[in-house]
């Protein structure tokens, strides 16, 4: 079953680099599914992350969320720091978006300090600037 779980997350992402996001989030949650049936657990995380970020960007946050948290609790069990920095950034952007900057910011604030953990001075730079208190542009 993993051959068949890697199609679908190799569909997905070529169906993503070529614009075809419904294509893409369809190929992603049949691997999610596939991955859940499987026990393969790091395979689902990875399939939800990439879910949270598509569904993200279509503006359906709430499912982004919901995602982005499936795929931080794997990924926080299996004690992968920087898979988990990935999924709490997503959490956190879900989070912004709907409006829950209090939430966001304890999510950002984790996710940098395992980006720091990690050594990804990116993630800590993207974080460090998202828990700036906004000035009110």
């Amino acid at each position: 079953m993993t051959e068949a779980i890697e199609s679908f997350l190799a569909e997905a992402r070529r169906a993503r680099g070529e614009g075809r996001a419904s294509d893409s989030r369809d190929a992603y949650a049949r691997a999610a599914a596939l991955s859940r049936e499987a026990g393969a657990p790091l395979l689902q995380a990875h399939a939800l992350r990439h879910l949270s970020d598509i569904d993200r960007e279509a503006g359906h946050s709430s499912e982004a969320l919901g995602h982005a948290e499936q795929a931080a609790a794997v990924y926080r069990a299996k004690g992968q720091p920087l898979d988990l920095a990935n999924a709490l950034r997503l959490k956190a952007l879900a989070l912004d978006d709907l409006r829950r900057p209090d939430q966001a910011a304890v999510v950002w604030a984790e996710a940098r300090d395992l980006y720091a953990e990690t050594e990804v001075a990116a993630g800590v730079a993207e974080c460090a600037a998202r828990l700036v208190p906004d000035d009110g542009d």
